[in-house]
């Protein structure tokens, strides 16, 4: 092995480390989010040098940003969104960064321009399938006082056990009284 390579396995294992970290898909894309936003600052040498070294600063920073990316992709076949909106949200940010990636590439590196256009196509497809396959979207929910998550479950889903999924979504600090407007799951039964 070269130490060109034993560089690229280590950011590799650094992306996957960084994926380890979360045992939820979500908070996997979270992490790995921040790291495919990576850009640092440019490097201000001059001459030769400066030009070299702006020039490593810019390929290991791409090699930094693709690794998530691709740890990004596995996070989001491992995941699932419990919402419609929630995977078309989940989609457009990962065909986002990748979109990205695929503009700093391009012109320099037409084989990882291929290769992220395939995976931005693989991630696309893969959401979208499971996002209009059967889940609910969400809708808002608005009401004239501040009632107790157990109501709005019996009121929207005629399950009280879906109290604390209200709540969630609502982002409550107490259940007792959920805000005037929120967002939930439509039923799936009604439609």
């Amino acid at each position: 092995m070269s130490a060109g390579s034993d560089f690229v396995a280590a950011v590799q294992a650094l992306a996957a480390a960084v994926a380890a970290t979360a045992d939820d898909p979500a908070d996997r894309i979270r992490l790995l989010a921040a790291l495919a936003r990576y850009r640092p600052d440019e490097t201000t040498g001059e001459g030769t040098i400066g030009d070299a070294m702006a020039t490593m600063q810019h390929a290991v920073a791409a090699l930094c940003r693709r690794a998530a990316l691709v740890e990004m992709a596995r996070a989001v076949a491992a995941s699932t969104p419990p919402s419609y909106d929630e995977a078309v949200a989940l989609r457009d940010l990962v065909c986002g960064l990748l979109d990205a990636e695929i503009l700093d590439a391009g012109g320099r590196d037409d084989a990882a321009v291929m290769a992220l256009r395939a995976l931005k196509t693989a991630v696309a497809a893969d959401l979208t399938a499971r996002g209009a396959a059967d889940l609910a979207a969400l809708r808002e929910v608005a009401t004239g006082a501040a009632l107790p998550a157990l109501v709005h479950a019996y009121r929207l889903y005629q399950d009280l056990g879906r109290s604390d999924e209200l709540a969630a979504y609502a982002a409550a600090e107490d259940p007792v009284f959920l805000p005037l407007k929120f967002e939930a799951l439509v039923d799936l039964r009604t439609k």
